[in-house]
């Protein structure tokens, strides 16, 4: 059910934020999808492109 799996979702975004501090660059070497750039960055646990503002969560 949908109201379970944003529990879930918010947990795991509470926790990423303790150990992945905002502003932590991608050094995995991973692209962005969107515009192929390499500025990937983490932002409220999420992976965020500083160049076209993709955002990817979970």
């Amino acid at each position: 059910d949908s109201e379970s799996i944003n529990t879930w979702k918010n947990g795991v975004e509470r926790a990423l934020k303790q150990y992945i501090p905002d502003g932590t660059r991608d050094e995995t070497g991973k692209q962005c999808p969107m515009c192929k750039s390499h500025s990937l960055v983490y932002q409220e646990g999420c992976l965020v492109c500083t160049d076209c503002g993709y955002s990817k969560c979970g």
